[in-house]
């Protein structure tokens, strides 16, 4: 892996460059795992949903004579699963759609080269110039403690 502020060669383990000290970003573990942690989601809540929607249903018509409250029932609680599945669907394709673009920048150019492009950061105004010669605390403060003549009138 390299820097992406200094182009210096790093350690996969690291968190921060050694030579600028810049953090290491490592996005793509963290979207897999919020795309697995998703997909998963989606599946508990649609199998649980549908086996609670069973189980109430079994109850509810050996229970009611008039079967007709239970189908509504069934109606809205499905419409409701629906939509929390396509909630969870939509939050998948959008990670997904953030991947497969992260995925088409990344495609290396023909340089010749095995290392990566590396792109620096433009340089900032906040970055202090170079220390140019030693500066004295008592420079301009010892001057007001030297003896005035005063004049008379």
């Amino acid at each position: 892996m390299y820097c992406e502020r200094c182009g210096k060669h790093i350690d996969d383990a690291l968190n921060f460059c050694n030579s600028c000290g810049a953090q290491i970003k490592k996005e793509k573990g963290e979207k897999q795992s919020v795309l697995t942690a998703l997909i998963t989601a989606l599946i508990v809540v649609s199998t649980a949903g549908l086996g609670v929607l069973v189980g109430l249903m079994a109850i509810l018509l050996d229970k009611l004579a008039n079967p007709e409250p239970a189908f509504v029932f069934a109606l809205f609680y499905l419409a409701t699963l629906f939509g929390i599945a396509f909630m969870i669907m939509r939050q998948i394709s959008k990670l997904i759609d953030v991947n497969v673009r992260a995925n088409e920048n990344d495609v290396p150019r023909m340089t010749g080269r095995d290392e990566p492009l590396v792109q620096l950061p433009p340089r900032s105004t906040n970055q202090l110039e170079e220390f140019r010669q030693p500066a004295s605390v008592t420079d301009s403060t010892t001057r007001t403690l030297d003896k005035i003549p005063v004049r008379e009138r």
